[in-house]
């Protein structure tokens, strides 16, 4: 039968721990059990989540070694950053291939665990059934011994509510929210009108906080858009603690004469960005020279016109070095702040007064020895995260004890050796995944250490007296000026120290060079007991990184459509043009992009572009002749929706019968002066063709010239961009072209 071993978790760290032990290792040596309180695999994937909602990692990282998307969702179709119910789709196909139907257990609500040192099965855990209502508070308690116990249930046990006096008045009103329960933001948003009455106050600045702060902004800009004449003027405020930079999904990945844009796990956590030599995993205190690299490095890749608004370091007159940046992922964030949808500050809320009368509310927020006031607060979202305690808590006391557990810091609750996995004091417990933003290739490579320590003969636990030390160190650290956003963060670092105690080759990405390109799962494959087994793992292996490896050709779909993505992004906000016929005729207005809500669900992002020309200079914009049309974007091609963006004239697309356009992406090329390339700047040709004047073209025997736009990058940034439009006389007769219109638009 094996050694009988209880999993508490059924989302990605709990199935890659039962997969590892029932096949990296010989048949029988372990017999795993899942449990889970909800009646389907996935965990947050399949329950807490936004169906629609994207990773912000892509989909070589949020996989496993031994299972390709292209096995799930076939050879077309597959996004860069999946979807949630995407998500849910791989880890159910990743169950039905790995994991046998006996060894889940769903719908068991874990109630408590013991461990007995001197029992033949130290541990006993204790669960109840749930119906599939959750309605079951009478049912048997029932209980059954383990060998081993692994918990799996990650740091999303229960949501954090920040003690801060007055916001229960608030809650009791109605007007707080969790950022989790802003699963359908654009339900909640429009069913309750957040913004109808007041500002709206996002409290938290991590990954939340940028996504809850930027659905507000979205929400009113959407608003604004569609109802124009009775637009309000309220704003998204975003609370953070902490300086953080927002970065886009893609960055920038230049090469000696091209540049083209990467997932940016794929950027970042490239081998080759790391010093000569053995690769070292990084734990503990950050000190200032590595706070101003990680500062550095973000300014050159982002640019510094990002910067200004992408940044977000609070008071200009302090030091960008003095405490750890945090990172958050965003598309949209920066250009709201930019445009001043967002409204960023920096410090902490220590106070909520509500007005009786008008049912608004104020803030107190306490920064550098001052504290400022937000005013006319119609409701508060609270990015504040989640406390692993509850998952701790079906603990027994005495292991807490000896694992350090600390009930104050919910930022690193226990102290675990090799890599979070275990305690050498209680060999038989394991953790895989119950770290702050676990990596889907740190749970894999956790399991496979739990089953290499556990497969031993003698049963006895590694101790890594740095790592405690260093964690140690850690928690008794300053929380602002020394702790980095996540304890174990370094996630390349991790993953090679795996490497190292496992015995695991890393697969090249070349022949002659496997110390460049990211450190995705699929490149620490683990060499199977079974050849069968292992032919079925390398073929997977060999699809997953065939698909990396055609990232190299700056002409492949995927770089295309985020490019698409980059350009996209970037228009977000006003600009102020200049237009100039070859006649001589001159003109100029503004141009804004503002994004809503997308009028067709096969689209996940849209523009209304509204063009105002000043007919007359002495006069504002209040005169100006005004047209608009509609942009928007698939980024993943989904439902036979082409990636290119599309351009509709007027208000409202029309799905059949409107006068769309296409905008025809060429590959990046690196920008150059005087036969210099310049870093970080690079510039990207577009054409825009389509039957816009509404000419019939084989009647009228023309080929219509195509509209030519540049957009000049730097960074992530579109500092400029010009369009070259071609014109025609009304019969549209062949060989009747007007002279050509140039508009340069700028910030």
């Amino acid at each position: 039968m094996g050694l009988k071993v209880a999993i508490i978790g059924a989302g990605p760290s709990g199935l890659v721990t039962a997969k590892t032990l029932l096949h990296n290792f010989p048949h029988g040596t372990f017999s795993p059990v899942i449990f889970d309180t909800r009646h389907e695999v996935g965990g947050l994937w399949t329950g807490a989540l936004n169906p629609s909602m994207r990773t912000n990692l892509s989909m070589f990282t949020v996989a496993f070694s031994d299972l390709s998307w292209e096995s799930v969702m076939g050879s077309s179709g597959i996004p860069m950053f999946p979807q949630a119910r995407q998500v849910g789709q791989y880890l159910a196909a990743y169950t039905k291939r790995y994991i046998p139907n006996d060894v889940l257990r769903l719908g068991h609500r874990v109630l408590k665990t013991e461990r007995t040192a001197e029992s033949a099965s130290p541990w006993m855990i204790q669960w109840r059934k749930e119906s599939s209502d959750g309605n079951s508070p009478h049912e048997e308690i029932e209980s059954e011994g383990f060998d081993l116990l692994v918990v799996a249930t990650g740091y999303f046990a229960q949501k954090h509510i920040p003690s801060i006096p007055g916001l229960e008045e608030l809650a009791l009103a109605g007007r707080v929210i969790h950022s989790s329960d802003l699963q359908n933001s654009k339900g909640i948003l429009r069913d309750n009108n957040l913004l109808a009455h007041g500002n709206v106050a996002v409290i938290g600045g991590s990954m939340s906080g940028v996504e809850a702060a930027s659905a507000g902004a979205l929400h009113q800009s959407s608003w604004k858009a569609d109802n124009e004449a009775q637009a309000d003027k309220h704003i998204v405020h975003h609370v953070h603690s902490r300086p953080f930079w927002t970065l886009p999904t893609h960055l920038p990945h230049e090469t000696s004469e091209t540049v083209s844009f990467l997932p940016l796990d794929l950027a970042m956590y490239d081998l080759g960005r790391r010093p000569p030599g053995p690769i070292e995993y990084a734990l503990g205190v950050i000190p200032e020279e590595k706070v101003a690299k990680t500062n550095e490095y973000f300014s050159s890749l982002l640019g510094t016109e990002y910067k200004e608004f992408g940044h977000m370091q609070g008071n200009a007159s302090q030091s960008m070095n003095s405490r750890p940046p945090w990172v958050a992922i965003g598309n949209s964030y920066a250009e709201f702040v930019r445009s001043g949808a967002i409204h960023s500050t920096l410090g902490r809320a220590v106070s909520v007064k509500m007005n009786q009368d008008t049912s608004l509310s104020t803030i107190e927020i306490a920064s550098d020895g001052q504290v400022n006031t937000l005013d006319n607060i119609a409701a508060i979202v609270l990015a504040t995260g989640y406390t692993p305690f509850d998952s701790l808590s079906l603990l027994p006391t005495d292991v807490l004890a000896a694992l350090e557990y600390s009930e104050d810091d919910p930022f690193l609750p226990l102290v675990l050796d090799k890599g979070g996995t275990i305690r050498s004091e209680i060999p038989d417990l394991g953790f895989v995944g119950f770290y702050r933003g676990p990596y889907w290739g740190v749970m894999e490579m956790q399991a496979r250490f739990l089953g290499a320590e556990w497969a031993k003969e003698n049963r006895q636990a590694s101790t890594t007296e740095d790592q405690r030390q260093s964690l140690r160190v850690l928690r008794d650290s300053d929380t602002n000026s020394q702790r980095g956003q996540f304890p174990m963060g370094d996630y390349v670092g991790l993953m090679e120290s795996f490497t190292k105690d496992l015995g695991i080759d890393r697969a090249g990405l070349s022949e002659d060079d496997s110390r460049s390109g990211p450190a995705t799962p699929a490149r620490y494959t683990y060499i199977h007991p079974s050849t069968t087994a292992q032919e079925d793992m390398d073929n997977e292996k060999k699809r997953t990184l065939g698909a990396l490896k055609a990232l190299s050709n700056p002409k492949h779909q995927s770089l295309q459509e985020a490019a698409a993505l980059a350009v996209f992004r970037a228009l977000h906000g006003t600009w102020k043009f200049s237009r100039e016929h070859i006649t001589g005729e001159k003109e100029s207005g503004t141009t804004t992009f503002s994004p809503r809500y997308p009028s067709n669900p096969a689209y996940d992002r849209e523009y209304v572009c509204d063009e105002g020309i000043n007919l007359d200079p002495n006069k504002s914009l209040s005169s100006a002749s005004t047209t608009r049309s509609i942009f928007r974007l698939s980024e993943s091609g989904a439902q036979d929706q082409n990636t290119e963006i599309e351009v509709w004239e007027g208000n409202i697309p029309v799905e059949a019968g409107g006068n769309s356009q296409r905008l025809h992406l060429t590959p990046f090329y690196r920008k150059q002066v005087d036969g210099q390339y310049i870093p970080g700047e690079y510039v990207i040709h577009a054409k825009l063709s389509g039957n816009s004047l509404g000419i019939e073209r084989e009647a009228k025997e023309i080929t219509l010239s195509e509209y030519e736009y540049i957009f000049n990058f730097k960074g992530v940034s579109i500092a400029s961009w010009e369009r070259l439009e071609p014109t025609y006389d009304t019969a549209g007769a062949k060989g009747q072209e007007f002279a050509q219109i140039r508009t340069i638009y700028k910030r």
